[in-house]
């Protein structure tokens, strides 16, 4: 939050007193203003309005005691469940898996995104959103080239190739309104029963030599609201659920063949 005001000053010169004097009361009015001081009026002046200073103040800086210690960027008093700004919801990543917690992103940070449609960039707080999508650009396998020899510009495909995709995200907000654009490398984190995982809003995914598509794993999207924490939360269950059914059926004694 921005506090607007301002800190007019003014300069005075006493006009037939002599330029001596002039001179001398306009270095003194200088050096008052430079150490941030108010010097008294001088007769017969009216003082200028003086207003506030200007001063960014934090959404939750109205805890004196917090003001002293140094804040920490990712958790707050208490740890993440004093973070006014984390939202309950579920990231889904590439390979299908929900993930459930609370979102939030680094403490006094919102999402910065470069509006295609604008050109321009726009901030976004966790809280305003509902919905982020990924939005595929493009996607290959890129060849692997290196120099044919030391001091020949010539390049040879070595038979390799890697994994390559380029991502937009679009931005769903509270009011219906859609931005998409390019997020170049922000964290979202998410906190469920304590356990904190962080997740990564980027352009471009390249994977080692070798790699397949398949491979470079991503956020496929993340859904804000109690709901879909809900939703998260029984889908993780119901997989436990079936893991140890599995587990439990693999392990049981085979009954001997008659």
């Amino acid at each position: 939050m921005l506090v607007a005001g301002g800190v007019m000053r003014g300069w005075a010169v006493a006009v037939g007193v002599g330029a001596v004097l002039a001179l001398a009361g306009f270095l003194a009015a200088a050096a008052e203003n430079q150490a941030g001081g108010q010097s008294a009026p001088a007769a017969g002046v009216t003082p200028a309005p003086v207003g506030p200073d200007i001063k960014f103040i934090e959404e939750d800086d109205d805890d004196a005691a917090a003001k002293k210690a140094p804040r920490n960027p990712f958790g707050g008093e208490g740890g993440v469940s004093g973070r006014k700004d984390a939202v309950p919801g579920y990231i889904e990543v590439s390979t299908g898996l929900k993930v459930p917690g609370r979102i939030f992103t680094t403490r006094g940070k919102r999402l910065k995104i470069f509006n295609l449609r604008r050109e321009v960039y726009e901030y976004v707080p966790v809280p305003a959103l509902t919905r982020i999508d990924a939005v595929v650009e493009w996607e290959r396998l890129d060849k692997e080239w290196r120099f044919k020899e030391a001091g020949n510009p010539e390049k040879v495909y070595t038979g390799r190739s890697y994994a390559v995709r380029m991502l937009a995200w679009k931005l769903t907000l509270r009011n219906g309104h859609e931005i998409t654009g390019h997020i170049l490398g922000q964290p979202l984190y998410v906190e469920h029963n304590g356990k904190v995982e962080r997740f990564l809003l980027h352009q471009r995914d390249k994977g080692p030599i070798g790699s397949e598509l398949k491979d470079l794993i991503c956020i496929k999207s993340v859904e804000f609201g109690i709901n879909a924490y809900n939703q998260a939360v029984d889908e993780l269950k119901a997989r436990a659920e079936e893991a140890a059914r599995k587990a439990g059926a693999a392990s049981a004694p085979k009954e001997p063949a008659k």
